[in-house]
């Protein structure tokens, strides 16, 4: 496993190599401060940052992939309403969005099936409301399903190109995010008093441990060809 990962590394082109030189500074930083001092703004400062350069960085270099671009700026939507607001039923169904456009690019779905999305998420307002359900638990669901579906497509997707760098990425990057979400799920059911409280210290840790690495590889798992930079040919001198 580990001989794999580095030869995955050495393929990485060397403008990527200084991105993950940034990326190790981020997450070493916040992690750190996590540890010493939980409480400073400036984790959450560099964590918010640390999520926007993937969406910058994937603009750089897939700059045809509109779907992953659009896909990294929705979560860093999502991150900015369910960081800095309380509006966390807006920030899951943006999230929704996000999963649905890494859903499209992976598996290759066409532009109409964000058209089927709106009626869906309208037909679950619509039921919560005539049945008094929670409708924060139902965007979850729905989200969810949409993060399994990307993770089995990655997954196969992964199965059928062994070789691919970037496939390799969607795989531990989807992996990373459903680790993400499986302890942003206990916190809240340690919150609710559904679970003893004991290790929540431990677990809101772990969501950014897994969540950052996670957007890092999306970032990487791009399904359309790496842009070329123009090759500028030296002129021959005139001089004799």
């Amino acid at each position: 496993m580990l001989k794999t990962w580095w030869a995955d590394f050495k393929r990485i082109p060397y403008v990527d190599t200084t991105w993950f030189a940034v990326w190790t500074f981020v997450y070493i930083g916040f992690l750190l401060i996590d540890i010493s001092a939980p409480n400073f703004w400036g984790s959450s400062l560099l964590k918010y940052a640390g999520i926007f350069l993937c969406a910058i960085y994937a603009m750089q270099k897939y700059e045809r992939d509109h779907k992953l671009v659009l896909a990294l700026l929705f979560t860093f939507l999502a991150d900015t309403i369910l960081v800095w607001t309380r509006y966390e039923l807006a920030g899951v169904f943006v999230f929704c969005f996000a999963q649905l456009l890494h859903l499209m690019r992976l598996s290759r779905l066409g532009n109409k099936y964000l058209l089927y999305f709106v009626p869906i998420v309208s037909g679950l307002v619509i039921y919560a409301g005539v049945t008094h359900e929670n409708i924060l638990y139902m965007t979850a669901t729905l989200y969810g399903l949409l993060l399994f579906s990307n993770l089995a497509i990655s997954v196969r997707n992964y199965r059928e190109h062994k070789t691919d760098f970037r496939a390799r990425c969607a795989m531990y990057g989807f992996i990373a995010f459903v680790g993400c979400d499986v302890c942003v799920g206990l916190r809240h059911l340690m919150l609710d008093g559904v679970l003893p409280g004991q290790f929540l210290p431990l677990i809101a840790f772990m969501v950014w441990v897994f969540y950052y690495p996670s957007q890092v590889l999306l970032a990487n798992s791009s399904t359309e060809p790496i842009r070329q930079k123009p090759i500028r040919v030296a002129k021959k001198s005139t001089i004799s």
